[in-house]
C-alpha cells in the first residue's frame, strides 16, 4: 500500500478550513477559541462521507469472507491427505498469505483511508507495514511459483516428482525474498504529525521517510518484482500450458490413448487431461483476478511517480485510492470462492468441513469393508488387490446414502477422482 502517497496527498489537499488551521497551528498549538474551532473542523473532516461509507461496507464484507474463506482453504488442505499435492501446498501458502493480507492490511488501511489518521503509534507503524508488504509479496510470488510448477509438470512432464523437501525450500525462499523486499518498512517507516501532538492526535500519517529519489527507486523495484515480472512469467507459462492442454498434448501419452472412448477409464489419459484442464482454468482465473485487481494500485503509483496525479480532482483521487485498496483485498478474498466454483475436490472438502462444524463433532474414519461375490468379508483390503470381477460388489459402510438395492445385493459405485482435480 502506498502510504506515502496517501499522506502527501492529504497534507497538500486539505479543505480550506483545515488548511487555515494547518498554516496557523502546525508549528505551535493554537489556543482558546481558535483551538476549539480547529478541533471541531478536524473532527468533522475525518467523519466518513457517503462514498467512504460505501467502501466501509465493501471492506467489511471482504474482511469477513476473506478471513473465513482462506482459513477454510488452509483447514481442508491440512485435514485431508488427498489434498496433499504439490499444487495444493502452494495454494495453502497462498491462502495463508492472503489471510495475513486481510487480517493485517485491511483494517489498518481502511481506518487510515477513511479518517486519514494513523492511530497505532510509531512502533506498530513499522511492524504492520512490514507484515503488509511481506504478505502481499508472498501472495504474488506464490502465484508465480504455481505457474512455473504447472508449466514443468504439464509441458515438460516431470520425470521425477518434486520432493517435499524441494517444495519446502521454494516456500522458504519465497518468504525470505518477501521479507527482504519489506525491510525498508522496518528501517524507514515512521509516524508523521500534521499538527502538534498537544493540539490534536488526529491527522497523523504513517509513511516512509526517504528522499524522493530513493523512494521512487524503491517503488519502481516493488512494481517490477511484484507486478511486471510476475505478470510476464504467468502470461508465458499459462499461454504455453493452455496450448498444450487444449491441443490434447499430454506428454508421455500417445495420441490414440487420448481419444475419447465409450469405456474410457476414469483415471486414464482422457480423464487426466480433463482434470488438468479444469485445474488450469481455475489457476488462470486466479491469475486474471490478480492482474486486474492489482492494476489500479500500481497505476496510481506510476501516476504519482511522474506527478500526473495532480491533474485529477482531489475527490476523484481519494476515491481512486480507496478503490485500489479494495481491489487488492478483493483479490485475496475471492480466491476461496474460485476454488469452490471451479474445483470439484475443493467443493467436496468444503462441504465436509462445514458439515463437521454444523454437527460439532469430529469425523471418525472407518476403513471400508469389502464383500466379495461369494459372500466372504474381506476386511480392509487395498482396492488394487480385489479381482476386477468382484469389485462391483464392494460395499463401504461410510455413507449409507450411497447404497442401493439391486437383485438383493447392496452395491456402491466407487469413483476414483484424479489427483489433479
Amino acid at each position: 500500500m502506498d502510504n506515502n502517497f496517501t499522506a502527501n496527498y492529504t497534507a497538500q489537499n486539505l479543505i480550506p478550513e483545515i488548511n487555515w488551521c494547518y498554516n496557523n497551528c502546525k508549528l505551535q498549538p493554537c489556543e482558546g477559541v481558535v483551538q476549539d474551532v480547529c478541533r471541531k473542523v478536524i473532527a468533522d473532516y475525518i467523519f466518513p462521507s457517503l462514498s467512504e461509507w460505501f467502501f466501509i461496507v465493501i471492506n467489511l464484507v471482504l474482511f469477513m469472507s476473506g478471513l473465513v474463506g482462506n482459513a477454510l482453504v488452509c483447514f481442508v488442505i491440512w485435514r485431508s491427505l488427498q489434498m496433499h499435492t504439490v499444487v495444493n501446498t502452494f495454494i495453502f501458502n497462498l491462502a495463508f498469505s492472503d489471510f495475513l493480507v486481510i487480517l493485517f492490511c485491511l483494517p489498518a488501511t481502511l481506518l487510515q483511508d477513511v479518517t486519514e489518521t494513523w492511530y497505532l503509534g510509531d512502533t506498530m507503524c513499522k511492524i504492520i507495514h512490514f507484515i503488509q508488504t511481506t504478505s502481499v509479496s508472498v501472495s504474488v510470488l506464490t502465484l508465480s511459483a504455481i505457474s512455473v510448477e504447472r508449466y514443468f509438470a504439464i509441458c515438460q512432464f516431470w520425470k521425477v516428482k518434486p520432493a517435499s523437501k524441494t517444495i519446502s525450500c521454494i516456500l522458504v525462499i519465497i518468504w525470505c525474498v518477501s521479507c527482504l523486499i519489506s525491510v525498508p518498512h522496518i528501517v524507514y517507516m515512521a509516524e508523521f504529525h500534521t499538527f502538534p501532538e498537544s493540539m490534536t492526535s488526529l491527522l497523523k500519517f504513517c509513511k516512509i521517510e526517504m528522499d524522493e529519489d530513493h523512494y521512487l527507486g524503491y517503488n519502481m523495484l516493488k512494481i517490477t518484482m511484484l507486478y511486471v515480472l510476475p505478470v510476464l512469467i504467468m502470461t508465458f507459462t499459462y499461454s504455453v500450458i493452455s496450448r498444450h492442454l487444449w491441443k490434447n498434448e499430454l506428454p508421455g501419452v500417445s495420441e490414440e490413448d487420448q481419444r475419447p472412448g465409450k469405456f474410457a477409464s476414469k483415471s486414464g489419459p482422457e480423464s487426466q487431461m480433463r482434470s488438468r484442464r479444469r485445474a488450469a482454468k481455475m489457476l488462470i482465473t486466479i491469475v486474471a483476478v490478480f492482474v486486474i485487481c492489482f492494476f489500479v494500485v500500481h497505476l496510481i503509483h506510476v501516476l504519482r511517480s511522474f506527478e500526473l496525479v495532480n491533474k485529477i480532482s482531489n475527490e476523484n483521487v481519494h476515491i481512486m485510492i480507496m478503490l485500489s485498496h479494495a481491489l487488492v483485498y478483493l483479490s485475496s478474498a475471492v480466491n476461496p470462492i474460485i476454488y469452490n466454483f471451479m474445483s470439484a475436490k475443493f467443493r467436496k472438502e468444503f462441504r465436509v468441513a462445514l458439515s463437521c462444524c454444523r454437527k460439532g463433532r469430529r469425523l471418525v474414519f472407518r476403513p471400508p469393508q469389502y464383500t466379495t461375490s461369494s459372500g466372504r468379508n474381506r476386511g480392509s483390503i487395498p482396492r488394487g488387490s480385489i479381482p476386477r470381477s468382484e469389485r462391483f460388489t464392494m460395499n463401504t459402510y461410510t455413507n449409507k446414502h450411497g447404497w442401493f438395492v439391486a437383485s438383493g445385493i447392496l452395491k456402491k459405485a466407487v469413483i476414483q477422482q484424479d489427483k489433479y482435480d
